[in-house]
């Protein structure tokens, strides 16, 4: 999704030409305006001002659309879809839940629509899957927050709530099972400057590794190489995988071991 046009791009020097040159064509006495000028600092002050106040009317705007709103803003605006947070839900966890929720809104009971009571069912379910072998037969695969393996525990109670009677469709048959974890070992050899030792490389990429893992995602080396290439880093060399790890939608990625020579 490409950034909306209401979010204006912005560059003071734009804003601080465009005010000269309305001074100029209002008094052609300022023509010869140099740097040390006071009407060039007034100018300056007055273009620095109306960029803050740009930037501030983007952030506004931000605050009301679902891609970028935070915190506070978020909760608003999930309260109009009827949306609340859950204890310690994250921005992205709760955004998740949003969308799934507005997807399925539907009464014939969409994929979206059960995933997003699989989503609500608990805070430790990090990701669903809804599919549909044959007519009113429902299976929904569960990622766990946690390790990624399922507990038989949250296994009920997911399905306690996707089969309540208010949320189960009449025909719909639900099962609701864990997800397959295929695991991966990722082996690099880098060249990296005094700045960053190996250790903090690994706890960055493994922090963003777990923010990426979801059900279907498919590893690429490309996208390793990307995310071991931090500040520091001069080359990576990677040698495992060797080529890109293909993850199934009811499969989730799970990081084995981490190597770096």
């Amino acid at each position: 999704m490409q950034q909306t046009n209401i979010i204006e791009p912005l560059n003071f020097e734009e804003i601080f030409s465009r005010m000269k040159e309305e001074l100029v064509r209002r008094d052609e006495s300022f023509t010869a305006l140099v740097e040390s000028d006071p009407a060039i600092k007034i100018l300056e002050v007055a273009a620095w001002r109306e960029l803050l106040l740009r930037e501030r009317i983007n952030e506004a705007v931000k605050s009301n659309l679902l891609k970028f709103a935070t915190g506070e803003d978020l909760d608003n605006l999930a309260e109009f879809y009827g949306v609340e947070r859950e204890k310690e839900e994250e921005d992205e966890r709760f955004r998740k839940r949003v969308k799934a929720k507005i997807k399925g809104w539907s009464t014939g009971g969409s994929k979206e629509y059960y995933r997003y009571h699989a989503l609500s069912a608990d805070s430790r379910v990090k990701d669903a899957l809804v599919e549909s072998p044959i007519p009113g037969k429902v299976q929904i695969s569960i990622l766990s927050t946690t390790t990624g393996m399922v507990s038989e525990e949250l296994l009920e109670i997911v399905k306690k709530q996707v089969t309540r009677d208010d949320i189960r469709v009449l025909t719909d048959t639900i099962t609701v099972i864990g997800c397959n974890i295929t695991e991966i070992d990722i082996h690099s050899r880098m060249s990296i400057s005094p700045v960053i030792s190996k250790e903090e490389i690994k706890k960055q990429f493994i922090k963003k590794f777990e923010l990426a893992k979801r059900l279907g995602w498919s590893v690429t080396r490309s996208w390793i190489i990307a995310n071991l290439f931090v500040e520091g880093v001069e080359n990576v060399e990677l040698i495992e995988p060797k080529e890109d790890v293909v993850v199934l939608g009811n499969e989730c990625a799970k990081l084995r071991n981490l190597k770096i020579e």
